[in-house]
């Protein structure tokens, strides 16, 4: 699939592919396709769900890019001929003629002047609603490639970062060892799926394989099974490794840890940074973290309960 992206937020997508990757769901046929057009704009505008908000019944206030039409959408026009017009507004790049309907010669004639991609299908409209706005959601939802490892222990997605050569491999393959399991090395690609809501993604040629200084490539796979491999997770939590040497080590909160927030794609997202040293153990450090995590999701503060503990120990004194 061939995408554009410009501006961090708007992607492309050509209308030739977007027809033919929904063929096998909407079993649909081509009446006209343009040589050149594409479905794009900012799908978070507006609070809008994705590219979702692009597809749409007959609307005259908010016109769509992609407009589906059934026999009532149909009938309407065949009744009110004068609101042709606004049936084919500017932004319109594609309509889909739903429920076996067939369109008068003028109508058509209109689209092809105007170089409206038209597809056809005998699928009732509000099915074919459904399935181009879940494939719209995803397709030009916005993504960004950033370098770290992506893991996931008991079940919470975990984005590893940290400096060159500081253990990030290493430890994704001991967390692997002990049953969790890996979904990128490297190179992670974050999807904003929902508003607050970043999945992190492998990219393809990078799948199943983790690189670790000393030993090279290693297909997780072969080593470890299918079940050691996750081909997407939503990521919860980023722990950045650090030197120990490198961090001011009394600016760390000896109660709560050193953490701040790193921002993805808009999503705001919680920074672990954990130093590192030959006598600590990061692998029982990154589960308990992602425990952490799962506590506070949950609505539990352990920082409350233990500083809670502690006025009644005194008050019992």
């Amino acid at each position: 699939m061939t995408f554009a992206q410009s501006g961090g937020l708007e992607r492309h997508i050509s209308l030739c592919q977007f027809c033919a990757d929904l063929h096998s769901e909407l079993h649909w046929q081509c009446l006209h396709q343009p040589e050149e057009g594409s479905l794009s704009g900012d799908p978070w505008a507006e609070d809008d769900v994705g590219g979702a908000a692009l597809v749409g019944f007959l609307n005259f206030i908010r016109p769509h890019m992609v407009q589906i039409a059934g026999a009532c959408e149909l009938a309407y026009l065949e009744a009110h001929p004068e609101s042709t017009a606004q049936f084919l507004p500017a932004k319109l790049r594609l309509l889909i003629v739903c429920e076996g309907q067939s369109l008068a010669d003028r109508l058509y004639a209109d689209l092809k002047s105007r170089h409206i991609a038209v597809m056809a299908t005998s699928m009732g409209a509000k099915m074919v609603l459904a399935q181009v706005q879940h494939y719209l959601h995803h397709a030009l939802a916005p993504r960004q490639q950033i370098h770290g490892v992506l893991v996931d222990v008991l079940g919470v997605g975990l984005l590893l970062q940290g400096e060159a050569g500081i253990g990030k491999s290493e430890l994704a393959l001991e967390l692997v060892s002990r049953g969790h399991r890996l979904v990128a090395d490297d190179s992670v690609l974050c999807i904003r799926e929902a508003p607050n809501v970043l999945t992190g993604h492998c990219p393809a040629p990078l799948r199943n394989f983790l690189e670790v200084r000393g030993l090279g490539i290693i297909n997780i796979r072969e080593f470890f099974g299918a079940a050691a491999i996750v081909r997407s997770k939503r990521i919860r939590l980023v722990v950045e490794i650090k030197d120990m040497r490198d961090m001011e080590m009394a600016d760390i909160d000896r109660l709560q840890g050193k953490v701040d927030h790193m921002d993805i794609l808009g999503t705001q997202l919680t920074r672990l940074r954990l130093p590192v040293s030959a006598a600590r153990n990061l692998a029982v450090l990154v589960e308990a973290a992602a425990r952490s995590q799962y506590v506070k999701e949950s609505g539990g503060d352990m920082l409350a309960d233990f500083e809670a503990q502690v006025r009644r120990s005194a008050g019992e004194a």
